[in-house]
C-alpha cells in the first residue's frame, strides 16, 4: 500500500481522473484505510470547488504546485491542518 506522502502527491491527478488504473486503485486502497488522507481529499475537493467557482483568473500551475508542496510538507512534519 502507498503511504500518506505518496497519496497526497497523487491527490490532484486523482481528482482530475488523470491517473492510470493501478495508481488510482492504490490511492483508493489508501483512502479506505487512512482517515487523515480522507481529510486531505475533502480539503482538496473543497479548494478546487472554490477556485473553480471563482470569477477571477484561473489558478496558475505554479500556485497549484506550491499548494501541493505545502500539503505534502505538512504530512512530512506531522503537522495537523
Amino acid at each position: 500500500m502507498i503511504d500518506c506522502r505518496e497519496a497526497v502527491r497523487r491527490m490532484w491527478a486523482y481528482l482530475d481522473g488523470s491517473l492510470e488504473t493501478r495508481p488510482t486503485e492504490e490511492v483508493d486502497a489508501h483512502l479506505d484505510a487512512c482517515q487523515r488522507c480522507c481529510g486531505e481529499l475533502e480539503f482538496s475537493r473543497e479548494l478546487r470547488g472554490m477556485v473553480a467557482g471563482s470569477s477571477g483568473p484561473a489558478l496558475p500551475a505554479r500556485v497549484r504546485d506550491r499548494i501541493e508542496q505545502l500539503l505534502s510538507s505538512g504530512l512530512d512534519e506531522g503537522q495537523p491542518r
